[in-house]
């Protein structure tokens, strides 16, 4: 799916919408979408030209990147106009286009095992488990649903144990791994005596 980027002008910087950010010390300068794993309309502003004595209402140029296929599919999950220090308008779109995000991610974040219920194989499993483990975690979802199931290998950053007198919860708390696996001993690619690696 490509996007598109299209150049924008804002009137006078104090007549922006709410809808726009205006950090303040109650809204911090961020944004939530209704579905915040799809982003697929992206505002990106260059940083606006200085006031002059004559002229207090600075206008503010912003590339607009929107992927259509993507805004048809899941409606429009739309950014606020974000300033940046930016100097041209190319450069606005190629950061709107890097930041859209046209299909939903999917993420696990705390994964709760009640134990009471599992064999002793799985309780030992569970019970080995250490920060810093990987894990591999599937989710099956209904059909028709696309895709059926998500697999993801995440790493353990914390776990929790609640023990009351009738159960015995184990939460493990997950951030997606990043496997790196391009010096990784016993390899062909390192063995190979022409690179001067074995």
């Amino acid at each position: 799916m490509p996007f598109a980027v299209s150049n924008q002008t804002i009137g006078a910087a104090g007549t922006l919408e709410d809808s726009f950010v205006i950090p303040t010390a109650s809204r911090p300068n961020q944004f939530t979408p209704l579905n915040p794993s799809v982003v697929n309309v992206v505002n990106v502003a260059i940083a606006p030209a200085a006031p002059t004595a004559g002229n207090l209402a600075t206008t503010i140029e912003y590339a607009q990147g929107i992927v259509s296929e993507s805004v048809a599919e899941y409606g429009t999950q739309e950014t606020p106009v974000v300033v940046t220090l930016l100097e041209t308008l190319d450069d606005a779109g190629d950061l709107a286009g890097y930041l859209i995000r046209k299909v939903p991610a999917f993420w696990f974040g705390n994964i709760q095992v009640v134990m009471n219920g599992l064999t002793d194989a799985q309780r030992t499993t569970i019970g080995s488990l250490d920060i810093g483990s990987q894990i591999s975690v599937t989710k099956s979802f209904p059909a028709p649903s696309t895709p059926s199931s998500v697999t993801q290998i995440m790493a353990l950053e914390g776990i929790s144990h609640d023990i009351t007198p009738d159960r015995h919860i184990v939460t493990l708390y997950t951030n997606p791994a990043r496997i790196f696996s391009l010096f990784i001993l016993d390899t062909d690619k390192l063995d190979d005596d022409t690179k001067g690696l074995a």
